[in-house]
Parts: structure tokens; C-alpha cells; sequence
């Protein structure tokens, strides 16, 4: 017997017994719950309503059809590792402690600007204390899977040779069943098989990284079929390196971005498809998101990933549940990361209430079409210099239409009117004083509340360094 069909049949037996263990526990009408994560994908390049000839996402075009497309959807940090801890918990990456990306090389501290501070400290894996919706997920009685890029578990994966740096810090002690590529890399060793994933059994010679995580869905979605279950698809694509299988690059046009979104948007189809033919589609939660603005910019937001302007920020975002969302429907409320715990959580028959520090809210209302949340605010805490691409540290809050940025001593504070002037381009911080004032109190109060991690002032700095 192979590797292949070993593996294959280890899976059938490990779902089996925990289906068995689901089912005593499973309360009626529990929702699936399936959670699509792209990487670095901006909400330019997704084509839900079929409008952009050029780029080629029918399954994302469907799903938009069959639910509700959030136009104001935010990611919790301009980053990958940060916004991924925030979803999984449900709390800020400022109030986690793990605000920036964790460093493939070990040691990867960028130097302040000059006359600037320094990075804040964070950490470099998802403490095993913090909550996770998947061991909530589970309480309730749900199979669980996770399927694709983690990278929340140690620094220093480029130096690896299966991008294993704490297996103590993966997936499956979060409360996921089974994990298939989840480790400390935050790209791809490898786009094709041998991937050099120690979490990823290598299939066949060739076959691509984003199919066959689309294949593990389907037949996890299929196994699980008999009992409630979740499954978290977060897909390595659209990072870097830009890579896909050379027809598909061929059909779009010599154009290997294009092609990843192509094969993104089939690895979505493959669990469409598996939903269906289960007969479970009308009784899933299906949600498509990104965990940070697009590496390539979205053309009417300002910048891209790694900055705190909107093209940093603003992700696609689709949520289709046929027995609760209205299709063809969208919703204008900023919405966030942390919103997704509770979603999940209260959706399969489970309570937060023992969790004091959530920061998120529950999206129901806005699924049963309320236009409004309790929620005054939305706030973003980056306390991290990226020189190199000429991105610097700041926090920012969202009230309203109004977005106020705090530079932190690198680069100017700034207020803008997001409803009059989308691309941030006109800084009305002197002709608003005290509103200004009012939300630098609001960002002020909440980083004191999370005991957000603050760069150290210039001077310590400078005795540091003639100290060394």
C-alpha cells in the first residue's frame, strides 16, 4: 500500500471515530460552518459580480449570488500572523500581544527610521492559554479541520526544512481534528508537490498547492457529512512567490496572478460542490474573507498590504447561509476580525460569556439584515517600521466616516473623511481640532484597555545604544 492511500485511509479513521463522538453530542439544525481565508488578497481583485472580464472567480461570483457581500469588511492588522490570531480568538492582535508578521528568519529586526522609535515587542507564536472558536466549535460537538497556512508557530521557517519550528504551537492544539499544511511558514516552501510541509503529505509528483488543499476540503466535507462540522480553509494563495501550474498560466494570458486567483477561485468551487452533493449546502455557513489588504493594490483604495490607509486594511468578504441570509443581499457595516468568534461560537448553540476579553461582535443581526451594530468603533494598533517598503508604525480608529491616524512619532497624524474622500488623499486634521481630539481619546483609552504594546520612547533608545 502506498503513502498516498495510507494517508487516505488514516483520515477515513480518524473522522469516523470523531464523527461517532459528534453525533452524541450534536444539537438539531446546527449549522456547518466553513471559513475560506485567502492570503494578501485585496477586494479589487475578486469578481463577484461578473463584471471584470480579466479576472476569472465564477465560484466567488456564485457565492456572492447565494448570500451577502460585506463592501466595508476589515482586517485586524495590515499583516498575515496578527489578523490570523486575531480570528482565531477573537481578540486584537494588540490586546494578543502579536502585532506584526512572524519572521521567516529568526532575529529579523527591521532598525528604526532615523530620529524614530524602534519597533514594540511581539510575540512569535499564539500562546495555547488564548481562546479558539475551533475548541469552542468542538464542545458543541463539531468534526474539525484546518487546511493551509497557519503561521503561527515560531519564527525562523526559511531555515527549515519542513517549516516546523514548535509543533507545539499547530493547529491541532487549537481544537482542530486534523491539520493539513498548518505550521510556521507564512509562504510556501513550495507551490508543487514535494512541498517540503512537514503537515502535507506529498501526493503526486507536480500536483499544486492550492488544488490539493481544495481536493482536502472536499474530502473532508464529504467525510464529515453525517454530523455538524468546521472546516477552516485558509489558502496559501495569493502570496508570494507568484506561482501556478503553467497551463493555467497560459489561459490567462501569460498572467501567473491571475492564474493563482483562477485556481483560488476553483479550490472554492471544489467545496461548493462537495457541499451540495453531501446535501448539507442549505445548512452551511460559508464565509469568504482575506486576513489582510491585497499585495497587489486595489485601484479605488489608497496603498496596499502592510499599510493602515484602507488598501491595507479592506478585504473581500461573502458570507452565503441559505436557511438565514437573504441571496443577492449587502451589507455596509465595518466589520472586523474578531467578529468571527462569536459568530461561530453562537451559531452552533455555544456562549461566550465566559470569555471577558472578546473584542468582537456577533454578525447575526447583520445576517438577518440589521444595518447596524453595537459598536462605536474599530481599531488598529501597528507599532512596527517596515523601511524597507517605506511603511511605518501607527494606530488608527474607524468612527463612522471619520479615520484618524497616530503616527507614534513616524510619520505625520492624519484625519480623514472616508465618505467624502475614499483615497485618503486630504488630511483635515487642523480643520477638526476637536474631533481629533475626541478620537485620539477614544484610540488613547483603548490601547491603556488591551495594554497594547507601545515602541520605546527615542531617548531610551539612544542610552541603550552608548550603553552596548
Amino acid at each position: 500500500m502506498n503513502a498516498v492511500k495510507v494517508h487516505g485511509v488514516l483520515t477515513k479513521l480518524v473522522l469516523g471515530a470523531l464523527l461517532a463522538a459528534a453525533s452524541a453530542h450534536a444539537a438539531p439544525e446546527q449549522p456547518n460552518i466553513v471559513f475560506i481565508v485567502a492570503d494578501d488578497l485585496g477586494p479589487g481583485w475578486v469578481d463577484l459580480d461578473g463584471r471584470d472580464p480579466e479576472i476569472n472567480t465564477p465560484n466567488l461570483e456564485r457565492l456572492a449570488r447565494s448570500g451577502m457581500v460585506f463592501n466595508k469588511a476589515y482586517a485586524a492588522a495590515t499583516v498575515c500572523s496578527p489578523t490570523r490570531a486575531a480570528l482565531i480568538t477573537g481578540m486584537s492582535p494588540a490586546q494578543i500581544g502579536l502585532t506584526t508578521h512572524i519572521p521567516g528568519k529568526a532575529g529579523n529586526e527591521r532598525p528604526a527610521p532615523k530620529g524614530g522609535p524602534r519597533d514594540a515587542q511581539t510575540l512569535k507564536h499564539l500562546p495555547l492559554e488564548l481562546p479558539s472558536y475551533a475548541r469552542e466549535l468542538k464542545k458543541q460537538g463539531y468534526a474539525t479541520a484546518f487546511l493551509g497556512k497557519w503561521h503561527l508557530a515560531g519564527e525562523g521557517s526559511v531555515s527549515t526544512k519542513n517549516g516546523i519550528v514548535d509543533e507545539r504551537y499547530h493547529p491541532e492544539h487549537f481544537g482542530f481534528d486534523i491539520n493539513i499544511g498548518g505550521c510556521a511558514y507564512g509562504q510556501p516552501k513550495s507551490w508543487f508537490d514535494p512541498y517540503r510541509n512537514g503537515t502535507i503529505k506529498d501526493r503526486e509528483k507536480g500536483e499544486y498547492l492550492t488544488d490539493r488543499l481544495g481536493d482536502e476540503a472536499a474530502e473532508f466535507i464529504q467525510a464529515s457529512k453525517d454530523a455538524p462540522f468546521h472546516l477552516s480553509l485558509w489558502l496559501y494563495s495569493v502570496h508570494t512567490p507568484i506561482k501556478a501550474p503553467k497551463a493555467l498560466v497560459e489561459k490567462n494570458g501569460g498572467n501567473a496572478y491571475l492564474a493563482m486567483l483562477e485556481s483560488m477561485d476553483a479550490a472554492v468551487g471544489k467545496v461548493l460542490h462537495a457541499l451540495k452533493e453531501t446535501g448539507t449546502l442549505d445548512n452551511t455557513m460559508v464565509v469568504f474573507y482575506s486576513d489582510n489588504g491585497g499585495w497587489k493594490p486595489t485601484a479605488w483604495l489608497h496603498d496596499k498590504k502592510g499599510s493602515l490607509l484602507e488598501g491595507g486594511l479592506r478585504v473581500p468578504m461573502v458570507v452565503s447561509w441559505p436557511k438565514v441570509i437573504r441571496a443577492g443581499t449587502a451589507c455596509d457595516v465595518p466589520v472586523n476580525s474578531m467578529d468571527f468568534f462569536p459568530t461561530f461560537v453562537h451559531a452552533a448553540g455555544g456562549s461566550t460569556r465566559e470569555f471577558s476579553r472578546l473584542e468582537g461582535l456577533d454578525l447575526m443581526p447583520l445576517f438577518q439584515g440589521s444595518e447596524k451594530l453595537d459598536r462605536e468603533a474599530l481599531y488598529w494598533h501597528y507599532p512596527h517600521n517596515r523601511p524597507d517598503v517605506e511603511l511605518f508604525m501607527g494606530s488608527s480608529v474607524l468612527m463612522g466616516d471619520w479615520k484618524l491616524y497616530d503616527g507614534l512619532g513616524t510619520i505625520p497624524d492624519a484625519l480623514f473623511n472616508l465618505k467624502d474622500d475614499p483615497m485618503e488623499t486630504t488630511n483635515l486634521l487642523q480643520q477638526n481640532p476637536e474631533l481629533a481630539e475626541r478620537m485620539r481619546a477614544r484610540l488613547t483609552q483603548w490601547r491603556k484597555t488591551v495594554d497594547a504594546k507601545m515602541p520605546p520612547p527615542v531617548e531610551d533608545q539612544r542610552t541603550a545604544g552608548k550603553a552596548k
